[in-house]
């Protein structure tokens, strides 16, 4: 019986041992569904997220270039107001000629000028009133402008812009044997030059019927009839012109110093090689021939500096006023002088008139007050920094106005 018993415990404890396995794997089982449910869903929600975010990417993408509305949701309402705002007005471009466009408080000329916008600005036009655009610029910023100074043309716009600081580039087209260049814009002008088929010119402005025009290696200016140019589709930067010109100028006005300066260089040593001494000097009173000699070396050293620019207070071949260049070409042969005219006068031994010779320096004044000195360089010519906007030149001491302002000359050799 106690056997029995012990092998009844025996088998409960197995079933119950079984069962409690049994069930164990169930919830293993039960869990490993639950998970594998939970898993399955999770992709399933986010594949739908991920399609609804690319229809509403390609909707978005639509709204954009369309202009027909299209229902949006919640999170782009505003980004889409915004860009309907913006684009409730038309659009449209400064189209000006100078530079900028006043920019009025209300629609009439007298009205106060509150901004400027410059060419090919962007603006809306926000109202039309009798020849005048309400537009809004910059950021929010608005008011009046003549509605002729808009366009909706942006590339003419940009055109004008670019002519504010170019050149157009054109090329002659001939309707007979050449194109006429006149010195003004009408038929009646003179001719100044006739330009081949095929030459390139540059476009300065229009004018009426004619077109000013820029032409040759030396920038010449002229007029042409408008349809006798064909633009090239080509530009030029204005400063490069203008350059150029400057350059030509320059170049042209150094040539003509050049050559009056030979002249002179070359009247003048004629005349310093040439003058006779005066027939009332007594032969006490003449220069010994080395005296003489020192004379022609201040001339000779003068003349060096012929057509240097006349600058006050200036003492160098950069630049001299008419003491200056006394002192500087004295300093130059040994001698020391005074810096200023009145002082000169002081610095050597008086000579007459009728006495002087080459190297002498020679006084100009009113009154008893010295103002200007040269250098004589014989035949009654001097060499002096005369005045500004001058240059070192020679000039007679014989004119009545020289005549009537002489005031002595002093020998410093």
């Amino acid at each position: 019986m106690k056997n029995f018993k012990h092998s009844l415990i025996a088998v409960i404890a197995v079933a119950m041992i079984s069962s409690l396995a049994v069930a164990q794997a169930s919830g293993l089982n039960n869990s490993k569904t639950e998970r594998e449910q939970r898993i399955n869903a999770a992709a399933a929600e986010q594949s739908i997220t991920i399609a609804q975010k690319d229809i509403t990417d390609a909707v978005k993408g639509t709204a954009e270039i369309s202009t027909e509305p299209t229902e949006t949701s919640a999170e782009n309402t505003a980004e889409e107001s915004e860009i309907a705002a913006k684009s409730f007005y038309p659009l449209g471009y400064v189209l000006i000629s100078n530079g900028s466009l006043d920019v009025r408080e209300t629609p009439s000329d007298e009205a106060n000028v509150i901004d400027q916008v410059e060419v090919c600005t962007e603006v809306e036009v926000m109202e039309n009133s009798e020849g005048w655009y309400k537009i809004a610029y910059n950021g929010g910023k608005t008011g009046y402008v003549p509605s002729e100074s808009i366009t909706q043309d942006k590339n003419l716009a940009d055109e004008a812009k670019k002519s504010y600081t170019n050149y157009r580039i054109a090329q002659v087209t001939l309707s007979g044997e050449s194109v006429r260049v006149r010195s003004a814009a009408n038929t009646d002008a003179d001719v100044i030059e006739e330009l081949s088929d095929g030459t390139y010119v540059y476009v300065l402005s229009g004018e009426n019927d004619f077109i000013k025009i820029c032409y040759g290696d030396d920038y010449k200016e002229g007029y042409v009839i408008n349809t006798s140019l064909q633009f090239t589709g080509e530009w030029i930067e204005k400063d490069t012109i203008a350059q150029k010109q400057q350059e030509i100028a320059d170049a042209k006005a150094a040539a003509e110093r050049a050559e009056r300066i030979a002249k002179q260089n070359a009247a003048a040593a004629n005349v310093a090689t040439s003058a006779p001494s005066t027939s009332s000097q007594s032969e006490e009173t003449q220069s010994a021939p080395s005296s003489s000699s020192k004379g022609q070396a201040i001339v000779n050293t003068a003349m060096q500096y012929l057509g240097v620019p006349y600058v006050w207070g200036g003492t160098s071949p950069s630049g001299f006023d008419c003491s200056g260049l006394v002192q500087y070409v004295c300093s130059k042969n040994g001698i020391s002088v005074s810096r200023v005219a009145a002082d000169q006068r002081n610095n050597g031994t008086y000579v007459s008139r009728d006495n002087l010779q080459p190297g002498d320096l020679v006084f100009f004044g009113k009154g008893g007050n010295i103002h200007h000195v040269g250098i004589y360089v014989g035949n009654g010519n001097m060499i002096h920094a005369p005045q500004t906007g001058d240059v070192v030149k020679i000039s007679s001491i014989n004119t009545e106005y020289r005549i009537s302002q002489y005031a002595g000359a002093v020998r410093v050799y």
